[in-house]
């Protein structure tokens, strides 16, 4: 087993994100634990830190529901 951290970076994803993990959860492929559940605080970064993190954020691969919904054949 492998665990991770994940980090949304844009609030506008977090819906788009969550049911993602929902999804993957009930077909028992993941279990994760809810933000509230544990600290939500990440580690502290320095202004270029968090701004390579954003940018790169900004440069990687996005998928509309509906593409998404697909991959993950749900």
């Amino acid at each position: 087993m492998t665990t991770v951290e994940v980090n949304i970076l844009a609030d506008e994803d977090q819906d788009f994100v969550m049911s993602i993990l929902t999804a993957l959860a009930q077909k028992h492929i993941i279990e994760f634990d809810r933000p509230d559940s544990f600290s939500a605080e990440g580690p502290d970064l320095t202004d270029h830190e968090l701004v390579n993190r954003i940018q790169k954020s900004e440069q990687g691969t996005r998928y509309s529901f509906e593409e998404a919904k697909a991959k993950l054949g749900l």
